[in-house]
């Protein structure tokens, strides 16, 4: 008995991942977590730039363009902690300039 249909090729080659943006976002959180210590600046810009390209990693992940979402979600959490802990210090560092403390 013959086979009535053709043989069946491969499939087209598989797109690649585009794991950037999670990647970047997980790198920078981490480091906006000790950045906070420069004045809070360090911290407020790091995480605000990590927030952002976690949460666009996180997109990436759900329209399937990407495999990475553990690392984009890492990202964003760090990019938060790192900006409150700047806007933290920088609060901190305003009032203690401000308030004039007994005793000195």
């Amino acid at each position: 008995m013959t086979n009535p249909y053709p043989p069946q090729g491969y499939g087209p080659p598989a797109q690649p991942q585009n794991n950037t943006l999670g990647l970047l976002a997980m790198i920078i959180g981490i480091l906006s977590i000790p950045g906070a210590c420069c004045r809070g600046v360090g911290g407020i810009v790091l995480g605000a730039a990590a927030i952002v390209l976690g949460y666009l990693g996180k997109q990436k992940v759900a329209q399937g363009l990407a495999n990475n979402g553990s690392q984009a979600q890492a990202g964003f959490i760090c990019g938060i902690v790192g900006a409150g802990l700047g806007l933290l210090i920088l609060i901190l560092a305003v009032l203690l300039s401000v308030v004039d403390l007994p005793g000195n």
